[in-house]
Protein backbone atom coordinates (compact mmCIF):
# COMPACT_ATOMS: atom_id res chain seq x y z
CA UNK A 1 0.00 0.00 0.00
CA UNK A 2 1.30 3.42 -0.83
CA UNK A 3 1.84 5.88 1.66
CA UNK A 4 -0.43 9.28 1.62
CA UNK A 5 2.57 11.37 0.58
CA UNK A 6 3.43 9.14 -2.41
CA UNK A 7 -0.19 9.02 -3.67
CA UNK A 8 -0.59 13.12 -4.26
CA UNK A 9 2.57 12.98 -6.12
CA UNK A 10 1.31 10.67 -8.30
CA UNK A 11 -2.29 13.06 -8.23
CA UNK A 12 -0.47 16.08 -8.91
CA UNK A 13 1.76 14.29 -11.73
CA UNK A 14 -1.77 12.48 -13.12
CA UNK A 15 -3.44 16.12 -13.13
CA UNK A 16 -0.15 16.94 -15.23
CA UNK A 17 -0.62 14.39 -17.31
CA UNK A 18 2.50 13.12 -16.67
CA UNK A 19 1.99 10.03 -15.07
CA UNK A 20 2.62 6.45 -16.98
CA UNK A 21 -0.22 3.70 -17.32
CA UNK A 22 1.60 1.48 -14.25
CA UNK A 23 1.32 4.92 -12.32
CA UNK A 24 -2.66 5.52 -13.36
CA UNK A 25 -2.70 1.66 -12.14
CA UNK A 26 -1.86 2.03 -8.78
CA UNK A 27 -3.63 5.29 -7.98
CA UNK A 28 -6.98 2.93 -9.56
CA UNK A 29 -5.77 0.34 -7.27
CA UNK A 30 -5.51 2.67 -4.47
CA UNK A 31 -8.63 4.02 -4.78
CA UNK A 32 -11.11 1.31 -4.98
CA UNK A 33 -9.28 0.30 -1.59
CA UNK A 34 -11.93 0.91 1.11
CA UNK A 35 -9.58 3.09 3.46
CA UNK A 36 -9.37 6.64 2.08
CA UNK A 37 -8.98 9.50 3.93
CA UNK A 38 -11.67 12.17 3.86
CA UNK A 39 -9.78 14.93 1.49
CA UNK A 40 -8.97 12.63 -1.06
CA UNK A 41 -12.87 10.98 -1.74
CA UNK A 42 -13.77 13.41 -4.64
CA UNK A 43 -10.14 12.26 -6.10
CA UNK A 44 -11.78 8.38 -5.46
CA UNK A 45 -15.10 8.88 -7.00
CA UNK A 46 -12.94 10.69 -9.96
CA UNK A 47 -11.27 7.55 -10.67
CA UNK A 48 -14.01 4.86 -9.88
CA UNK A 49 -15.78 7.02 -12.90
CA UNK A 50 -13.16 6.35 -15.18
CA UNK A 51 -11.98 3.21 -13.84
CA UNK A 52 -15.60 2.06 -15.69
CA UNK A 53 -15.60 4.68 -18.72
CA UNK A 54 -12.13 3.42 -19.40
CA UNK A 55 -13.15 -0.29 -20.32
CA UNK A 56 -15.86 0.47 -22.65
CA UNK A 57 -14.08 3.83 -24.55
CA UNK A 58 -12.48 2.77 -27.70
CA UNK A 59 -10.87 6.04 -29.51
CA UNK A 60 -11.41 5.99 -33.17
CA UNK A 61 -8.30 6.00 -35.30
CA UNK A 62 -10.01 8.98 -37.48
CA UNK A 63 -10.52 10.98 -34.66
CA UNK A 64 -7.62 13.73 -35.08
CA UNK A 65 -8.41 14.03 -38.66
CA UNK A 66 -12.39 14.34 -37.97
CA UNK A 67 -11.64 17.12 -35.33
CA UNK A 68 -9.58 19.06 -37.35
CA UNK A 69 -11.78 18.93 -40.34
CA UNK A 70 -14.62 20.14 -37.92
CA UNK A 71 -11.89 23.07 -37.33
CA UNK A 72 -11.49 23.98 -40.80
CA UNK A 73 -15.30 24.09 -41.03
CA UNK A 74 -15.72 26.48 -38.17
CA UNK A 75 -13.18 28.58 -39.22
CA UNK A 76 -14.64 28.75 -43.31
CA UNK A 77 -18.11 29.72 -41.11
CA UNK A 78 -16.25 32.81 -39.57
CA UNK A 79 -14.43 33.66 -42.25
CA UNK A 80 -17.05 35.67 -44.59
CA UNK A 81 -16.79 37.19 -48.39
CA UNK A 82 -17.25 41.04 -48.31
CA UNK A 83 -20.18 42.07 -50.42
CA UNK A 84 -21.49 44.85 -51.68
CA UNK A 85 -25.11 45.07 -50.89
CA UNK A 86 -27.40 46.80 -53.25
CA UNK A 87 -28.23 49.52 -50.58
CA UNK A 88 -24.64 50.71 -50.64
CA UNK A 89 -24.17 50.79 -54.19
CA UNK A 90 -27.49 52.88 -54.08
CA UNK A 91 -26.09 55.18 -51.26
CA UNK A 92 -22.73 56.00 -53.57
CA UNK A 93 -25.05 56.03 -56.21
CA UNK A 94 -27.50 59.12 -54.67
CA UNK A 95 -24.01 60.66 -53.40
CA UNK A 96 -22.40 60.86 -56.79
CA UNK A 97 -25.61 62.28 -58.07
CA UNK A 98 -25.65 65.49 -55.35
CA UNK A 99 -22.40 65.84 -56.88
CA UNK A 100 -23.05 65.97 -60.09
CA UNK A 101 -26.01 67.89 -59.66
CA UNK A 102 -24.73 70.56 -57.64
CA UNK A 103 -21.36 70.99 -60.07
CA UNK A 104 -24.10 71.65 -62.86
CA UNK A 105 -26.18 73.59 -61.13
CA UNK A 106 -24.83 75.91 -59.24
CA UNK A 107 -21.05 76.46 -61.31
CA UNK A 108 -20.65 78.14 -64.28
CA UNK A 109 -19.15 76.38 -66.86
CA UNK A 110 -16.68 79.01 -67.94
CA UNK A 111 -14.16 77.42 -65.09
CA UNK A 112 -14.62 81.47 -63.17
CA UNK A 113 -15.96 79.38 -59.96
CA UNK A 114 -18.25 81.42 -58.67
CA UNK A 115 -21.44 80.61 -58.21
CA UNK A 116 -23.98 81.01 -61.19
CA UNK A 117 -27.15 81.75 -59.01
CA UNK A 118 -25.07 84.67 -56.39
CA UNK A 119 -23.06 87.31 -58.15
CA UNK A 120 -20.46 88.49 -55.35
CA UNK A 121 -20.90 92.35 -55.29
CA UNK A 122 -20.46 94.88 -52.64
CA UNK A 123 -23.36 96.39 -50.96
CA UNK A 124 -21.36 99.67 -49.54
CA UNK A 125 -19.18 102.00 -51.54
CA UNK A 126 -17.25 103.17 -48.28
CA UNK A 127 -15.07 100.76 -47.37
CA UNK A 128 -15.09 102.23 -43.49
CA UNK A 129 -18.84 101.70 -43.44
CA UNK A 130 -18.66 97.83 -44.25
CA UNK A 131 -15.92 97.05 -41.80
CA UNK A 132 -18.03 99.19 -39.47
CA UNK A 133 -21.00 96.88 -40.21
CA UNK A 134 -19.04 93.84 -40.04
CA UNK A 135 -17.60 94.40 -36.68
CA UNK A 136 -21.24 95.29 -35.27
CA UNK A 137 -22.45 91.91 -36.98
CA UNK A 138 -19.80 89.90 -35.36
CA UNK A 139 -20.02 91.75 -32.23
CA UNK A 140 -23.60 90.71 -32.24
CA UNK A 141 -22.96 87.06 -33.03
CA UNK A 142 -20.24 86.84 -30.09
CA UNK A 143 -22.52 87.99 -27.31
CA UNK A 144 -24.88 85.79 -28.70
CA UNK A 145 -22.72 82.56 -28.60
CA UNK A 146 -21.63 83.87 -25.04
CA UNK A 147 -25.03 83.85 -23.54
CA UNK A 148 -25.85 80.25 -24.89
CA UNK A 149 -22.17 79.13 -23.15
CA UNK A 150 -23.08 80.71 -20.02
CA UNK A 151 -25.45 78.34 -19.22
CA UNK A 152 -22.50 75.57 -19.60
CA UNK A 153 -20.97 76.70 -16.62
CA UNK A 154 -23.72 74.50 -14.45
CA UNK A 155 -22.73 71.57 -16.54
CA UNK A 156 -19.05 71.79 -15.78
CA UNK A 157 -19.53 72.17 -11.99
CA UNK A 158 -21.66 69.30 -12.33
CA UNK A 159 -19.63 66.85 -14.05
CA UNK A 160 -16.75 67.59 -11.60
CA UNK A 161 -18.66 66.99 -8.82
CA UNK A 162 -20.24 63.67 -10.27
CA UNK A 163 -16.01 62.25 -11.11
CA UNK A 164 -14.70 62.79 -7.71
CA UNK A 165 -17.11 59.61 -6.21
CA UNK A 166 -15.93 57.93 -8.82
CA UNK A 167 -12.80 58.06 -7.87
CA UNK A 168 -13.36 56.95 -4.76
CA UNK A 169 -15.25 53.99 -6.46
CA UNK A 170 -12.21 53.10 -8.51
CA UNK A 171 -10.02 53.11 -4.59
CA UNK A 172 -13.10 50.25 -4.10
CA UNK A 173 -12.75 48.54 -6.43
CA UNK A 174 -8.92 48.12 -6.58
CA UNK A 175 -9.17 46.91 -2.71
CA UNK A 176 -11.98 44.45 -3.64
CA UNK A 177 -9.35 42.92 -6.05
CA UNK A 178 -6.81 42.95 -3.65
CA UNK A 179 -9.14 41.07 -1.40
CA UNK A 180 -9.78 38.34 -3.85
CA UNK A 181 -6.24 37.83 -4.30
CA UNK A 182 -6.09 37.31 -0.65
CA UNK A 183 -8.50 34.86 -0.59
CA UNK A 184 -7.38 32.84 -3.62
CA UNK A 185 -3.95 32.72 -1.61
CA UNK A 186 -5.60 31.65 1.82
CA UNK A 187 -6.80 28.81 -0.54
CA UNK A 188 -3.99 27.86 -1.80
CA UNK A 189 -2.17 27.43 1.51
CA UNK A 190 -5.13 25.10 2.77
CA UNK A 191 -4.68 23.13 -0.51
CA UNK A 192 -0.53 22.91 0.28
CA UNK A 193 -1.33 21.75 3.77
Amino acid sequence: MESIKEIRKLLDRFYKGETSMEEEQILHEYFSSASIPEELMPDRDLFRALGTAADSVTVPEDLNQKILNVIDLQEKKVIRTRRISVFSLSGLAAGLLVVIALYVGYFRSDGTGRLASHQLTDTYEDPQQAYEEARKTLAYVSAKLNTGTSELEHVVKVSKTASDPLKSLSKINKGSKELSLLGQLQRVEKFER
